[in-house]
This record gives structure tokens, C-alpha cells and sequence, in this order.
């Protein structure tokens, strides 16, 4: 394949706002690579996936119109940017599989691509699947403890505690109790306004920051970073994006700032006439292994193969420190949910003795 400069447009006009799912992307990708091999025409392929209904009703519409558009006369990747719910990594190697007449190559990659990206973060999802339990077990218990419990205790001697711990307990049953129709939607108030917060720039930086004071942490994000990073361009590169389109598509998937900073860097020696190896290697962000092996891979011109085992490497020890992680604090969220529990019965029995001690009197 012959690089293909792709212009890297920012996102069209939205007609449907919502986030297409992974596995939808995955199978669009691996039926749609599978009907072009056939001989179908493209737009008649995407009107019959269109009718699957393995599909989200969302994501059906979304090819109904895109279908449209492409019989009206626009491209596949231009019909996919006006939807505004494609990825610009999924436009752009769609655009250089349409300049380089191999759609059907590009297609399979796509879907080996975003099965890659969503066989990760499943994983790592399972694994902090218990620990967020137990989060949530915490949570089930303080509010068992303030709404049932407590108030039938401190009905018995009839005063109720004002402050400390029992006084914040009180307190959340007066939340749930008399001012319920405030809590939901506050919480979700709260749940959205950090959901937004956290998707600015500042938002990013601050969670960094916070993310990167606890050194396993901090060490984990490294290698998801450089996992994505390696695998988006391997797979850009792969499908003919060229090296300097690829490395801002790959810099921005990494979803890191660090790197997309430094990334542009490096896009700007590689566009003076530097090689990649010796621009990575400068930059003093990645780990030998990764610009040795991309030297080797311009070396032998199977840089986008090299890429892939290098994003395959870091999938595996993702897991592996996921999982030590994971095991790590296990024990000490059980311990803490443990302790938290018998500090409020404690709590709870000394001021109902000592309320019980008074009332005696």
C-alpha cells in the first residue's frame, strides 16, 4: 500500500447523538468487509445491514442515512463524517482503503482494530468488577444503617444525636426519608456535571494529576498509553494514512495529554526528515523496547507488523499489572469495608450506652 495524505477534518454536522458500541462497530466492519469481498455493492450492503436487527435501533438509522447519503453521491468516509458518531481514526482509514481501492483489507482491520481496543477494556473492566462491588456493599450499608437501623434505636431513648458520626448518619435518613425526591436528582446532577468536567482539557488535567500521585497507578496508565498509541498506528500506517496523519490520530488515542504533546513533537522532526526511532527516542517518553523495534520495523518496511507486536506486548503486561493491582486492593477494601462497619456499630453502641447511662439517671 501507497501512503495516502488524509486530510484530518474535525467532526460534521451531527444528525444522531449517541455512542455507537464497540461490538456494533466490530460487526459492522467484519459483515461489511465480508459482503464487499462478495461483490456487493457498497451502498446495497449498508441498506442490508441496515435491516439487521443484531444492530442497536440507533445504529441501524445511522447506516439507513448513511446509505442515503452515499446514493445521493458522497463517499463512504464523507457519508461516515456527517454522522458524527465515527471516530476520525474509523473515517480516516476508511478514506485511504477508498483512495487505495482496498476497502475490504481496510474493513478487516478496522474490525480487528476495535475488537483489540474492546477485548481490553472488558478485561480490565471484569477485573475491577469485584473491588467496585465491594465499594457498592459499603455504600448498601450506610444506607441500611441510617434509614432502618439507627432510628429505631434512637427512638428508644428519645433524643437524637446532633453531631459526629451517628449525627452524619442521621442526617442521610432525613435525606432519604423526608427529601428523596432530592437526592436522585442531585446525585445525578453531580454525576453528570463530573462527567462533563472530566471530558475538558482541565478536567484531564486534573485527573492526571490525581491519577499519577499513586506510582502503580501512575505506571499502569503508562502502558495503556502505550498501547493504544502503538496500536492505532500500527493499524493507520497498515491501511496507507501516512506516518505524520497517523502519529496526531495515534498521539490523540492515546487519550493521554502528556502524549499528545510530545507526540506533536515528534510529528514535527519526523516531518523535517528525522526517522521515527531517533524521534521517540529523543523524546524521552517511551521505554527502549518500543523505538528499538520501531527502528526495526523502517528497517525492514513492516513497521505497521512491528507496531502491532509492540501494542500486543503491552495488552499482555496491562493485564498482568491489572490484575496485581486488583489483588492488592482486594484485601484492603475488604479490610477497609470491615473496619468502617465496626467503627459505626462501636460508634453506635457507646453513644446509645452512655445515652442509656443518662437516661437511667
Amino acid at each position: 500500500l501507497q501512503p495516502v495524505e488524509v486530510a484530518i477534518r474535525d467532526t460534521g454536522p451531527k444528525k444522531v447523538v449517541f455512542q455507537p458500541r464497540l461490538k456494533d462497530i466490530v460487526l459492522f466492519a467484519r459483515q461489511l468487509e465480508t459482503m464487499i469481498s462478495a461483490g456487493i455493492r457498497l451502498a446495497d450492503a449498508i441498506v442490508t445491514l441496515s435491516e439487521q436487527e443484531v444492530f442497536s435501533k440507533k445504529f441501524r438509522n445511522a447506516l439507513k442515512e448513511i446509505a442515503i447519503e452515499m446514493k445521493g453521491g458522497k463517499s463512504f468516509s464523507e457519508a461516515l463524517q456527517n454522522q458524527g458518531i465515527f471516530d476520525q481514526i474509523f473515517i480516516n482509514m476508511v478514506k485511504a482503503g477508498e483512495e487505495g481501492g482496498v476497502l475490504d483489507v481496510t474493513m478487516k482491520k478496522v474490525a480487528n482494530y476495535y475488537e483489540s481496543v474492546n477485548r481490553l477494556r472488558e478485561q480490565v473492566r471484569s477485573s475491577m468488577a469485584y473491588p467496585m462491588f465491594i465499594l457498592g456493599f459499603a455504600v448498601v450499608v450506610v444506607i441500611v444503617i441510617s434509614v432502618f437501623i439507627l432510628p429505631r434505636l434512637i427512638s428508644v431513648f428519645g433524643a437524637t444525636p446532633t453531631s459526629g458520626v451517628l449525627g452524619f448518619l442521621m442526617l442521610l435518613n432525613s435525606l432519604f426519608t423526608q427529601r428523596w425526591y432530592l437526592v436522585v436528582p442531585v446525585v445525578a446532577g453531580i454525576g453528570v456535571a463530573l462527567k462533563v468536567f472530566f471530558q475538558t482539557v482541565y478536567g484531564k488535567q486534573v485527573a492526571d494529576f490525581f491519577a499519577n500521585l499513586v506510582p502503580p497507578i501512575r505506571k499502569l496508565r503508562q502502558k495503556m498509553a502505550n498501547e493504544r498509541f502503538a496500536r492505532t498506528l500500527g493499524v493507520l500506517v497498515s491501511s496507507g494514512v501516512s506516518l505524520t496523519n497517523a502519529l496526531e490520530m495515534a498521539a490523540k488515542a492515546s487519550n493521554n495529554l502528556r502524549f499528545i504533546e510530545v507526540i506533536s513533537r515528534i510529528n514535527e522532526q519526523v516531518k523535517a526528515g528525522s526517522s521515527l526511532k531517533e524521534a521517540l527516542k529523543r523524546a524521552g517518553l517511551f521505554p527502549q523496547i518500543i523505538y528499538e523495534m520501531v527502528g526495526t520495523g523502517e528497517e525492514t518496511g513492516r513497521l505497521d507488523l512491528v507496531l502491532e507486536k509492540v501494542a500486543d506486548f503491552y495488552e499482555e503486561e496491562i493485564m498482568t499489572d491489572t490484575k496485581k493491582l486488583v489483588s492488592l486492593v482486594e484485601p484492603m477494601l475488604i479490610a477497609f469495608v470491615g473496619l468502617f462497619i465496626a467503627f459505626i456499630a462501636f460508634t453506635m453502641y457507646s453513644t446509645i450506652f452512655s445515652m442509656q447511662s443518662q437516661f437511667g439517671r
